[in-house]
């Protein structure tokens, strides 16, 4: 049996919402339960086939009508093996392509990478986690990206670490410091706020204020993948994405 998933959320609140959003583009969906090393999550269901084409087809179909990349997930008796945008709970995926999904890693591994390399980094693994499990992205990869934006919260470039701008948000270059956050929760919010711009056509789950001072700037759900954030989060930026990968996964082999 083959399942199509159009989105796993720690919160049933978000899985409504995209529940509700794909209805509005004509297409039925359900939530069901998951358990993700450990933790409930909420999958938002799009259809379950015996054949992998028809599945792919959904898959496919739904991209196009909603912006959305959906998954599949495989049954066997009472095994379960995911691909696309969520990993099976047995294993770390090191190779993530999705900008979507849930955060394998937890706040503990990822504080104490960064501190292995910087023992003055600000501790925001817990941020990364919490707001990537609420607008399901993938906290743990961005939270690799804002290692490699801030040279691990040194803060050599042009942004500096009282603007608690972790992204580089604003920061085009020429001297130009970008955006400034009142507080480290404010600038990890912002920051995953800016990336489901890039990932997701949904509206805006709205438990947060909207933060990203260049959300609308963005064009919705033109980078749904790390690598394809290739040009646009970093000009020209032809292998920001790996680098960001290369930098989650030596975290999550450390």
């Amino acid at each position: 049996m083959y399942k199509v998933f159009a989105g796993s959320f720690k919160s049933r609140e978000n899985a409504q919402e995209r529940s509700a959003f794909l209805r509005t583009k004509g297409i039925q969906s359900f939530i069901v339960s998951a358990n993700i090393s450990g933790e409930t999550w909420f999958r938002v269901q799009a259809g379950a086939f015996t054949s992998r084409e028809n599945a792919e087809n959904r898959v496919n179909e739904i991209k196009t009508n909603t912006g959305i990349n959906a998954f599949i997930a495989t049954e066997n008796g009472s095994s379960t093996k995911t691909s696309g945008t969520v990993s099976s709970p047995r294993f770390i995926d090191l190779n993530p392509t999705s900008i979507l999904g849930p955060t394998q890693l937890s706040a503990e591994k990822m504080n104490a990478f960064v501190r292995s390399i910087n023992p003055n980094a600000p501790l925001l693994g817990e941020l990364y986690k919490r707001f990537g499990e609420y607008y399901g992205i993938r906290g743990d990869v961005a939270f690799a990206q804002a290692m490699q934006e801030t040279g691990y919260f040194r803060f050599t470039g042009d942004v500096r670490n009282v603007q608690n701008n972790f992204a580089g948000i604003g920061a085009t270059g020429g001297g130009a410091r970008g955006a400034s956050f009142s507080t480290p929760e404010e600038g990890v919010l912002a920051h995953l706020q800016h990336l489901y711009a890039y990932a997701s056509t949904a509206p805006l789950p709205n438990t947060y204020p909207l933060v990203d001072p260049r959300f609308d700037l963005v064009n919705r759900g033109s980078a749904t993948t790390w690598t394809a954030l290739n040009g646009k989060w970093a000009v020209p930026g032809t292998t920001y994405g790996q680098s960001i990968l290369n930098l989650y996964r030596r975290m999550a082999q450390s």
